[in-house]
C-alpha cells in the first residue's frame, strides 16, 4: 500500500544508486533522518536533478511503500548556492552536514536542531565567518546532545578555573592544571574566553562576534576532537581545514 507524504527537508547525502537514481539521506522537520530513492536524478534532462544534490531545502512530496520511500515531487525553496563558491566555506559546510547525519538516528524527530542546521546553513551562506559558524553549531550540537562544555569549574575537582585551561577531548569537559590527565589539550586564554562567549551567544547574533583567526582555528581544532571523543566519528570534511 502506498502513502504520501509531504515535508520539508535537507539533503544531507546523496549516493549514486544503478544507473540513473540516488539515495538520499533526508533531515525533515517532521519526520527526522529518512532514506529516500530519487528516480532518473542523474539523466540530463531531469527535473528534479537540483532535489540530488547536497544542502538542497525543498519541499518532498514521498511515497511510503512498505519500510521505504520514493521522491515523487520536489519544490525547491533554497540552494544555498553560495557554500559551493567558497572551498574552505563548503568543506565547513559539508561538515554541517556530516555531523547531522552521525549523531541523529533514523526516524528522530528533532524540529529544535532542524531549525540550527538552517540558520547555520543560511549564515554560511551570506558569507559569515564559516569557522566560527561552525564552531557554535558544534558546541550547540554538544548541548543538544546532552553534553554541554562547562566553562565555570573544573569537572574533576569543581575548584574554578583560572589562568591554565585543558579540555579533556574523552570526556568533554575542561579540568584545571591538577587535573589535566594525557587525554587534555591545553587551551590559551584567548581561545578559551572566546569559546565561552562563543557558547552563550545566540546564534543570531554570531555575526556581530568579532576574533582573529588563529583563536578561532584552535577553537576549530579543540571542537573537532571533541566530537571525535564522544562520538567516535572524525569529521572527514574537516580533513583539508
Amino acid at each position: 500500500m502506498e502513502n504520501l507524504i509531504i515535508t520539508k527537508a535537507i539533503v544531507l547525502r546523496a549516493t549514486l544508486f544503478q544507473d540513473s537514481d540516488k539515495i538520499l539521506t533526508l533531515f525533515s522537520l517532521d519526520f527526522g533522518k529518512i532514506s529516500a530513492k530519487l528516480k532518473g536524478c542523474t539523466k540530463q534532462n531531469a527535473k528534479l536533478k537540483f532535489a540530488g544534490q547536497p544542502f538542497c531545502f525543498a519541499e518532498f512530496s514521498l511515497i511510503k511503500r512498505g519500510d521505504n520511500f520514493v521522491v515523487a515531487t520536489a519544490s525547491e525553496i533554497e540552494s544555498f548556492f553560495n557554500l559551493s563558491q567558497n572551498f574552505d566555506t563548503l568543506s565547513l559546510a559539508m561538515a554541517v552536514l556530516e555531523i547531522v547525519d552521525k549523531i541523529m538516528p533514523e526516524n528522530e524527530q528533532s524540529p529544535q536542531l532542524f531549525l540550527k542546521v538552517l540558520k547555520t546553513l543560511s549564515l554560511l551562506n551570506n558569507g559569515v565567518n564559516p569557522k566560527l559558524c561552525l564552531s557554535k553549531f558544534l558546541l550547540d550540537v554538544f548541548a543538544y546532545s546532552g553534553y554541554a562544555l562547562s566553562f565555570d569549574k573544573c569537572k574533576t575537582c569543581g575548584t574554578a578555573l583560572n589562568h591554565n585551561y585543558f579540555l579533556n577531548v574523552e570526556t568533554g569537559a575542561f579540568v584545571c592544571d591538577l587535573c589535566k590527565t594525557a587525554e587534555c589539550m591545553k587551551v590559551e586564554f584567548p581561545t578559551f574566553s572566546l569559546m565561552r562567549m562563543l557558547n552563550d551567544t545566540d546564534l543570531n547574533k554570531l555575526e556581530t562576534l568579532k576574533a582573529h583567526n588563529h583563536t578561532i582555528d584552535q577553537i576549530l581544532v579543540l571542537l573537532n576532537a571533541n566530537f571525535t571523543g564522544k562520538f567516535g566519528h572524525i569529521l572527514k570534511s574537516l580533513k583539508n581545514i
